[in-house]
């Protein structure tokens, strides 16, 4: 399969696909209860030229909708994540934890955390999936 533009619809789409098909996800995940907002700030010599919105709607385990959007759209999910472009992909590669993350302030929420931390093992998971698929960063040489 060829690699998925990072920050995109199609990337998305894939990611929503990735959870949905993982075995494990709906069981673990069957408490989460909230659609989730990542903001990623905009970094013009990493190839993000302004911010990325992406809204990610969860419910017990099922995935809604999972889209690119306007910074309104994102503002209006239950939990936001804001982080700089490099840290959102530490995450995703696995090179930084997103709860070490948050708590060091490398990443910055909206929400309730003791919710999130009573809940890791989702988050942790749908970082897992993330992983899965090959992608191409705005970054990586062509």
């Amino acid at each position: 399969m060829a690699k998925v533009k990072a920050l995109t619809q199609e990337w998305m789409d894939a990611y929503k696909a990735a959870i949905v098909a993982d075995p494990d996800y709906k069981q673990i995940a069957k408490d989460w209860e909230g659609s989730v907002a990542l903001v990623c700030n905009a970094d013009p010599d990493k190839g993000v030229p302004e911010p990325v919105y992406l809204f990610q709607d969860y419910w017990h385990g099922d995935v809604g909708e999972f889209v690119v959007c306007d910074k309104a759209k994102a503002e209006s999910a239950k939990f936001v994540m804001t982080g700089d472009y490099s840290r959102w992909k530490q995450v995703a590669l696995k090179e930084l934890d997103a709860t070490k993350a948050l708590l060091q302030g490398k990443l910055k929420m909206k929400g309730d955390l003791p919710y999130v931390v009573r809940n890791i093992k989702t988050v942790n998971k749908v970082i897992d999936i993330l992983g899965k698929f090959d992608t191409q960063w705005p970054d990586d040489p062509a």
